[in-house]
């Protein structure tokens, strides 16, 4: 007598699971094509590898999403923080052209959007983090 309660993935999160498969199939794609191009040595050949390496872990991160792995919830929020912190500390160190306002505003404003939404009750509850 085991009830399985139905947990309806939100829209936010099955658009990431998109996202995240769409851009792990291109990661493939173009690890593959460079390693068609020819004869690879050195840091092609590494190249290609880390791209179909990050393409796999995209697609099971995908698919995480979809079916709402909790522990891929905590691999989002740290990766995003990460992303965070990466560039507060580039635009600190590396200082702030004006032409360059706009990018770090946009790096900033959706990672923190995406964490937001992330910690959404109903969010939390489709990974089971609440």
């Amino acid at each position: 007598m085991n009830k399985k309660v139905r947990r309806d993935r939100p829209l936010g999160v099955t658009i990431f699971g998109v996202l995240l498969l769409l851009f792990g199939v291109f990661m493939i794609i173009g690890g593959i094509s460079i390693g068609a191009l020819g004869d690879l040595e050195g840091l092609e050949l590494a190249f290609e590898m880390v791209a179909l390496v990050i393409g796999i872990v995209l697609i099971l991160v995908a698919l995480g999403f979809f079916k709402g792995w909790g522990f891929v919830w905590l691999l989002a929020m740290i990766v995003i923080i990460f992303s965070i912190i990466w560039n507060i500390v580039r635009w600190v160190f590396g200082g702030l052209e004006m032409g360059q306002l706009g990018n770090l505003l946009i790096e900033l404003i959706i990672p923190i959007i995406i964490v937001l939404y992330m910690n959404s009750g109903n969010v939390k509850a489709f990974f089971r983090r609440s």
